[in-house]
């Protein structure tokens, strides 16, 4: 029997090539075809390899489970392993032809046994890979990987310079950027998914968790060196800094305990790979339908903050109705005119009044709620929608030693399990739906993703509680219990698993210039959530006339939104997904004339009504956001979006047509989307932009 098996099967299936087939059964060898990955099976260590055409390999590869008991069990540490295959694909998945090759590593008396399965599919460029380890009696788990390299194992690129590792963020809190500084005593390189990538000839590696169902999701990639990692691991059982979280992660119970099902892939061009990898997403969890088109309108928070009331929010809807719909800001017919926080404080008749009044302009009316927090201090409160069943102090979230966790952004965290937290959920969902609002804000989700110890002890993972709670909503508002679409927008909350249909791209971005730089630093790593794991991205609200970021000014003293901000704050949000909804004070004259101004231009309105996110043109922008984002139109055309972040001074840009994805060798017309200005392109595009200054252009090939 050969040490080595060769999964050549997939590769003559990728190729159509029955002799390549017969030859690599006799020598042992085969080259991957072009775009594909070869497999090989160590039959001896449970281990196996990755190899793509230009060189670039990783392994061996292992897998281990670390139980609670003090035990780690690795696929080395078994005598015997065996391997089989047959077709086979992960739940959700229908990739046509796809094998699956199982390896079993046991013959320990006093170890569970471990068996992998990777997934093929032909022609891909990626495999799957999942881990089980199987008990005689019920295992505990904090932590399993799937894959892991082994002893003497490395990720070795075709491209040799050090590579780039995105850090993608667990929520989008605290101002959170995509790729920011990490502990790595405290977190993971990324949670649930990273591209390491070299931006120059833009080949990379994505690794990433596609089932987000109980474990959390950490990815290391580290010992880098030239072209080079030597420790790369996906693991279930994450936490850390970026998570808020106190206590580990929950213990997995059960005799058969199932690891994240995770994605190893290479590609040409590493945008490609993160498309692709949320592609795969979007099988196992499909995006929430909508078919309303993509939300315009408008929310109260920028505007007036806490200070919202009936006149200001039915004067603001009169000026949308009567001023920016007939000038074009509409979509599907309509605008969303969003409550914020502070509906509360108003009479529950108002806010019923305030929503028929829109209606009967044809308008959408929005409100806003928190599921899974509680912004008080009294736990003695009888919660809503209980019937005094229950207090506040029943539902509240509470770590390993029973104490209620902390306060996250000042608001204390409850439990999704809790039957009264549910019960509250209902309660007011079907307060919102009898009032005949048609959109919900829901805000701090990440309370509800916490570790601890939970009321239903079947759930015992912060990511299971999440699913659960944000489960409830879903169904509580689907069209066919309540009779019409409504709308579910996510603020503060988790990237994975992706519930509702839009989630904000970043944390709070008001109206400077480095309020849209940092909004599109989410786009620039995390564009490829849009249309897969949410319908659209939401670029938070759109702020094009407020001068100061109500929670800190972080901008020079005495500086105000200049007009060209305003522009690429507008140009930003269009770009990215994308909900269209602005935040200003539409009852002063400088807010009106703003919107006037901004939100009525047809072209750019386009845009943003095709509900595509643009991608970046390069990777390499660390904390900061590309300058260039692009865009390809069905009709061949290609729009392209540039920045200037600089807010005091002017830059000059050239961009190459061949990096963005043009023949450089054809003229280009070019429209400017803003000024209607024309002009032609060949080669490249040279650019002097002025302060806070941006572009969004058509090119054309003539």
């Amino acid at each position: 029997m050969m040490r080595i098996l060769k999964l050549a099967a997939v590769l003559a299936i990728g190729c159509g090539c029955a002799a390549q087939l017969a030859s690599a059964k006799a020598t042992g060898k085969t080259a991957p075809t072009a775009g594909s990955v070869a497999v090989s099976i160590d039959r001896q260590t449970g281990s196996f390899t990755l190899r793509w055409a230009d060189g670039t390999s990783i392994g061996p590869a292992a897998a281990s489970v670390d139980l609670t008991n003090g035990q780690r069990w690795g696929t080395s540490d078994f005598p015997r392993h065996t391997v089989t295959s047959h077709a086979a694909a992960p739940a959700g998945l229908k990739a046509a032809g796809t094998r699956m090759w199982e390896i079993r590593s046991f013959g320990r008396a006093d170890a569970p046994e471990l068996v992998q399965r990777i997934y093929q599919a032909p022609g891909k460029p990626y495999i799957l890979v999942e881990l089980d380890a199987v008990g005689k009696s019920p295992l505990s788990s904090r932590h399993i990987s799937p894959l892991k390299l082994a002893t003497g194992g490395s990720a070795t690129f075709a491209v040799k310079t050090k590579p780039t590792v995105v850090f993608v963020p667990n929520d989008n809190d605290m101002w959170v950027h995509y790729n920011e500084p990490i502990d790595p005593a405290k977190d993971p390189d990324s949670y649930e998914v990273t591209a390491v990538f070299d931006n120059t000839s833009r080949k990379g590696m994505v690794l990433g968790s596609v089932t987000h169902d109980l474990w959390r999701t950490g990815v290391l990639a580290r010992g880098l060196g030239e072209g080079s990692a030597s420790n790369v691991e996906l693991y279930g059982g994450a936490t850390g800094q970026w998570t808020h979280d106190v206590d580990p992660h929950g213990v997995v119970t059960a005799s058969t305990i199932h690891s994240p099902l995770v994605l190893v892939g290479y590609y040409a061009d590493w945008r490609n790979g993160m498309e692709e990898y949320a592609q795969v997403n979007a099988q196992i969890h499909p995006p929430l339908a909508w078919s309303g088109g993509v939300p315009f309108g408008w929310n109260s928070w920028s505007a007036y903050l806490m200070n919202i009331n009936t006149q200001k929010y039915l004067g603001v809807a009169d000026f949308i109705h009567t001023e920016l719909e007939p000038r074009g800001f509409k979509n599907d017919g309509t605008t969303y005119v969003n409550w914020d926080g502070g509906w509360s404080l108003l009479k529950q008749e108002e806010i019923i009044a305030d929503a028929r009044h829109l209606h009967a302009q044809g308008q959408k009316a929005g409100i806003y709620f928190t599921p899974f927090s509680y912004w008080s201090d009294d736990f003695t409160k009888p919660v809503e929608g209980t019937d005094g069943k229950y207090k506040y102090s029943d539902i509240l979230l509470r770590d390993s030693r029973g104490n209620p966790l902390p306060k996250i952004d000042g608001t204390h965290p409850l439990d999704p399990t809790h039957p009264g937290t549910i019960a509250r959920i209902d309660y007011e969902l079907a307060r919102f739906v009898a009032w005949g609002y048609d959109s919900v804000k829901l805000d701090f989700l990440n309370c509800g993703s916490l570790e601890g110890m939970h009321h239903d002890p079947a759930i015992t993972t912060g990511v299971a509680a999440y699913a659960y709670g944000m489960q409830r909503i879903e169904d509580d508002l689907a069209p066919k219990k309540i009779g019409r679409p409504f709308f579910i927008s996510l603020s503060i909350a988790p990237l994975f698993p992706a519930y509702g249909h839009s989630r904000r791209a970043s944390c709070d971005a008001f109206g400077r210039i480095e309020d849209s730089e940092y909004m599109l630093n989410a786009v620039t790593f995390g564009w490829w959530t849009n249309g897969t794991l949410y319908r659209f991205n939401d670029p938070d609200h759109t702020v094009i006339a407020r001068d100061l970021d109500p929670y800190h000014d972080q901008s020079p003293k005495g500086s105000i939104q200049t007009d060209e901000e305003a522009r690429s704050r507008v140009t930003a949000s269009v770009i990215a997904g994308t909900v269209l909804i602005d935040s200003d004070d539409l009852l002063d004259a400088r807010g009106q004339a703003r919107a006037k101004s901004l939100l009525t231009n047809t072209q750019v309105l386009d845009v943003a009504r095709a509900g595509r996110s643009f991608r970046p043109v390069e990777g390499d922008a660390g904390l900061r956001s590309a300058s260039v984002f692009v865009r390809n139109e069905p009709d061949g055309s290609l729009l392209l979006a540039i920045f200037n972040f600089n807010g005091v001074a002017g830059t000059n840009l050239i961009v190459d047509l061949s990096r963005i994805g043009l023949d450089a060798t054809r003229s280009y017309s070019v429209d400017d989307l803003w000024t209607a200005e024309k002009s032609r392109a060949h080669g490249s595009l040279p650019f002097a932009l002025g302060p806070g200054q941006s572009k969004l252009l058509r090119l054309t090939a003539k």
